[in-house]
């Protein structure tokens, strides 16, 4: 269990989602509203639960109960503006201080290209920070399995890092299950589903916040 980011680590990879971006006040609202408007279904908190975090297409198809997910996803795109995920104070902080201390940052996500890519714009997270992002458009597997971080350590490797100098910071269970199963590091942030708790009963350390990852780095 990793709890210091020191010289051993090489590369800090990151969850975007509930990490970096707080996503589930608006998101879950926004797809009680579309499935509400346009499928006249009452969303229960429980049901978002279950299926958060899966790839976006599939997850709108699963919450909505539609085969249809283009549909679905326009339906997402038109009300992004009215339900935007939140940038968390102390995420580009702590991107630009990693990256002052050397390591080199990654993004791997479950949202998908279009999207990740608009929620940088709007955020004006400096893409000069980022060395490398991953969305559902480029595996075709995805957290908990560990596979989903093969086209990464391809890249990985490609810059000459090891599994084992890698770290993956995530809100989920399923980030902790993947990055581990992938040879990484592994650090937990409170602001998903999970709490300190549940992740200390996995053998996980973890943190409040992003905020608080700047107090780890040596």
């Amino acid at each position: 269990m990793i709890k210091r980011i020191g010289k051993d680590i090489k590369a800090v990879i990151f969850d975007y989602d509930d990490t970096l971006v707080e996503s589930i006040r608006p998101v879950w609202a926004k797809h009680k509203f579309i499935a509400k408007k346009y499928y006249g279904k009452n969303l229960e908190d429980e049901e978002i639960r279950i299926h958060w975090g899966k790839p976006f297409a599939e997850l709108v198809q699963l919450l909505y109960e539609t085969e249809d997910s283009e549909t679905a996803l326009a339906h997402n795109y038109n009300l992004r503006g009215s339900y935007s995920k939140l940038l968390y104070e102390e995420s580009i902080p702590t991107l630009t201080l990693l990256k002052d201390k050397g390591k080199l940052l990654g993004i791997v996500t479950a949202n998908n290209r279009y999207g990740y890519e608009y929620d940088l714009t709007q955020h004006n997270i400096p893409s000069e920070v980022i060395d490398y992002s991953q969305t559902a458009d480029e595996t075709s597997f995805h957290k908990p399995d560990p596979r989903v971080f093969d086209p990464a350590i391809l890249w990985l490797t490609e810059q000459q890092i090891q599994p084992h100098q890698v770290l993956y910071i995530g809100d989920g269970l399923h980030d902790m299950k993947a990055s581990l199963g992938a040879g990484f590091h592994f650090i937990g942030v409170q602001t998903g589903l999970i709490f300190g708790e549940e992740f200390k009963v996995h053998d996980a350390f973890s943190v409040p916040t992003i905020a608080d990852i700047a107090d780890l780095i040596d």
